[in-house]
């Protein structure tokens, strides 16, 4: 009788452990974890229509609070995806991994991510380790995808230290050249021109000038509209050549300039609509810092 009793005391206590499992299960996001599944981002985004909203933010690293901030300001006006141009934690490491995971819960969208110098330190180890976060298209850290009529072009900035090397070079010709898509947008950690005042001059993509102009020209020989970079901890928009070049790295890691040489947390908010974009700068505040136009 005795050992009745025990079994069915284990028998309601399993059953109440496998209900609360189900339970858990259940009230779990249905997205969670989605921000690695990339691969699938990329399909995803394929049936946007003409008209769509997107973030792109970048460097937030250490800066935790602030990315919370811009992120929650982000999600309350429901992009339809969300670009992070890299350095997405201080050094590469499994906890710092789970930790900005952690505070990025709330994106339960489409998340594409930019490899930066902090995320990978340029070695092989923390290559490895960041191509084991994600879910990448064939497993490479740079891609592209399609959305609304356009083309997004993700570029590894850090394998070559400041240079595209052979290998994505000949992808990177193919896919642009390739391309019937309207308008094409390129999406790199290291910018190619910085500003005069900038701590990354001559460690950004002008580390090598011939190799960052010949990236330049390929840019418009296929009609890219715009660039966007991080890197330097700052806001700063420019063009060369009839392409906008944007740096946009005041994800939350400490700021490189004075304010009124874009040393501010930000954010950029774009709104297509049949082929032409406009774009807002915002800060921590909400506030517009800048506009501008893409067509």
């Amino acid at each position: 009788m005795e050992n009745f009793k025990n079994y069915f005391n284990r028998g309601k206590w399993t059953k109440s452990l496998f209900l609360s499992l189900i339970i858990l299960i259940i009230s779990f996001p249905s997205d969670a974890g989605s921000i690695r599944e990339v691969s699938q981002s990329v399909e995803r985004v394929k049936s946007i229509g003409s008209s769509f909203q997107f973030a792109v933010i970048g460097d937030s690293r250490e800066g935790n609070a602030v990315y919370t901030r811009l992120l929650k300001q982000i999600l309350e006006r429901k992009p339809r995806f969300i670009i992070h141009l890299g350095d997405m934690i201080p050094k590469p490491g499994e906890k710092e991994w789970q930790e900005f995971f952690g505070i990025s819960t709330p994106v339960d969208l489409s998340f594409f991510p930019v490899v930066g110098n902090h995320d990978t330190w340029n070695n092989a180890r923390g290559e490895e380790m960041y191509r084991r976060q994600f879910v990448l298209p064939e497993g490479k850290t740079y891609y592209a995808f399609r959305a609304g009529g356009g083309l997004f072009v993700i570029l590894d900035s850090e394998n070559g230290r400041g240079k595209i090397l052979k290998e994505q070079w000949a992808w990177l010709e193919s896919v642009l050249f390739s391309s019937k898509e309207s308008f094409k947008l390129i999406f790199l950690h290291r910018p190619l021109f910085v500003p005069t005042d900038s701590f990354k001059l001559g460690r950004a993509m002008d580390r090598y000038p011939s190799d960052r102009d010949a990236l330049h020209q390929l840019f418009q020989k296929t009609k890219v509209k715009a660039v966007f970079a991080a890197d330097d901890h700052r806001y700063d928009r420019g063009e060369e050549g009839g392409i906008l070049y944007l740096i946009t790295g005041g994800g939350g890691a400490p700021i490189y300039a004075l304010k009124n040489r874009g040393g501010y947390f930000h954010y950029v908010w774009i709104s297509a609509h049949e082929g032409k974009m406009g774009g807002e700068v915002i800060d921590l505040e909400g506030q517009i810092q800048d506009r501008f136009t893409i067509e």
